[in-house]
């Protein structure tokens, strides 16, 4: 028996130890906002989540609007979005539909622009990657490959003369060099010190075309810092890299001085659910870049910080795989039917 004052038998402290740590770790997984690298995870997570199942009901003849998954390169949308603050504004590119995620845009809002719900924000009319919510500073994009810059460049003015205190960002592709849109947006913005922030994915592929037959330098800060940019290379394969990267750009941008991120990645998915693999031989940088999967990544680090375990993770995968079938159903349960149209 325990003698009077004597404290709890080893075992006992042991399982309250491990009681008070589960129920931590269930608190975070309710609430995912609450920690950073939590919220980082779980929008990268769901973004991916989210463009699978979305490829998976195209193949499926539910929908027919094609997908342009980020796979692999889900970190650059989500750390850029979640350093804004709620005055700023985003322009997402094809392959940024995290930026939707993070900005606060619901999957149900994003799939009725997919099947052309009577609640769709933009009555359907639109591509869905080009759907936007201005309540939510999600601006609508452009068909033209890096037309959506100088339209971010025209919010930074509109800011900088009303003097918001906000800041525009634009995402875009490694590609994007070979628009003159995007030199004329650098053109411009650096010239009148714009707060506008341009992220670039560098996948390193125009498509089908490895970035060493269309430039000098993987790298394009070369081509920035000369319209008075300020720059920065960031591991677009670490999320909490990318987020530290552009809180410093936003403070930057406030002051008058426009940034370029240019954000090393890799996409590990398919060009697009319509084209499929249009890369040639690229199956040893697959294998080297799927071992810096950014979701990975955070998953690894949640559980050598004890903020997770690995059946943690697996039950927050399984959950939200759940969440988005019930609202596909529920979603596609607000069309007419045929017979009312």
């Amino acid at each position: 028996m325990r003698g009077q004052g004597e404290g709890p038998p080893e075992g006992e402290e042991k399982i309250k130890k491990e009681k008070a740590l589960e129920q931590t770790r269930s608190d975070l997984l309710r609430e995912p906002r609450d920690s950073l690298e939590w919220r980082l995870y779980h929008d990268m997570l769901v973004t991916r989540l989210f463009e699978e199942a979305l490829i998976r009901w195209e193949h499926d003849g539910k929908i027919s609007a094609q997908t342009f998954p980020s796979k692999g390169q889900e970190a650059i949308a989500i750390g850029c979005c979640l350093a804004l603050e709620k005055v700023d504004t985003v322009i997402p590119s094809f392959r940024t539909r995290g930026a939707m995620i993070a900005m606060g845009v619901s999957i149900a809002e994003q799939l009725r622009e997919f099947v052309h719900s009577p609640l769709a924000a933009g009555d359907s009319r639109d591509a869905p990657h080009h759907s936007s919510w201005p309540d939510r500073g999600v601006m609508p994009g452009s068909t033209m490959i890096g037309g959506h810059l100088a339209m971010a460049a025209g919010l930074a003015l509109a800011m900088q003369n009303e003097k918001q205190g906000a800041v525009s960002l634009a995402f875009f592709g490694d590609g994007t060099l070979g628009s003159g849109d995007l030199h004329e947006t650098m053109h411009i913005a650096g010239t009148w010190g714009l707060p506008l922030i341009l992220a670039c994915e560098n996948n390193g592929w125009e498509m089908s075309t490895p970035w060493s037959k269309v430039r000098k330098t993987r790298s394009l800060i070369p081509y920035a810092e000369p319209f008075g940019f300020a720059t920065r290379n960031v591991d677009g394969n670490d999320a909490s890299d990318v987020y530290q990267a552009a809180r410093w750009a936003r403070g930057t941008a406030l002051r008058s001085q426009p940034v370029f991120l240019d954000c090393f990645t890799f996409r590990l998915g398919l060009y697009s659910s319509h084209f499929g693999e249009v890369r040639p031989g690229i199956e040893g940088e697959l294998v080297e870049w799927e071992r810096r999967d950014p979701v990975k990544r955070m998953a690894d680090w949640l559980i050598e910080h004890d903020l997770a375990s690995a059946e943690d993770l697996e039950r927050m995968r399984l959950d939200e795989e759940k969440k988005l079938e019930e609202t596909f159903s529920q979603v596609l349960a607000e069309r007419p039917s045929r017979l009312e149209r």
